[in-house]
């Protein structure tokens, strides 16, 4: 006589049950984001911070190797100046578009820009 076995045990049913959820998690977040007012999210080692882009500012960011100098004017938000050598971050064009980013490696600072429109597309394959 042969024993039926199941093919699920029960660990897959717990592994499906959160993979559903962050799922649905993850659609609730992202609807939930689409305010349209666009922010500039800034990361270093020291923390993290949000600024709107709709209003004008200059903030000091606590890096690895000194601080950097943030601006945000005129709805876009770039490098105004940063401590590293080579100052590729201070060089590159304002952001943005939502999705846009920009870091200063050597300072560990990471600035992004969310909630405002699509970043367009960047490639097309035929």
């Amino acid at each position: 006589v042969h024993k039926k076995t199941s093919l699920l045990r029960p660990f897959d049913f717990v592994f499906i049950a959160l993979s559903v959820g962050a799922t649905v998690f993850s659609f609730i977040y992202a609807a939930g984001r689409r305010d349209g007012r666009a922010v500039a999210h800034i990361e270093s080692p020291s923390g993290q911070w949000v600024y709107p882009l709709d209003r004008d500012e200059e903030v000091r960011i606590p890096g690895a190797i000194g601080d950097s100098r943030i601006a945000i004017q005129g709805g876009t938000v770039y490098f105004a100046d940063s401590p590293c050598a080579n100052k590729v971050c201070v060089i590159h064009q304002p952001l943005s578009l939502n999705g846009e980013w920009a870091a200063c490696l050597p300072n560990k600072i990471f600035v992004r820009v969310e909630g405002s429109g699509d970043a367009g597309v960047d490639a097309l394959a035929y």
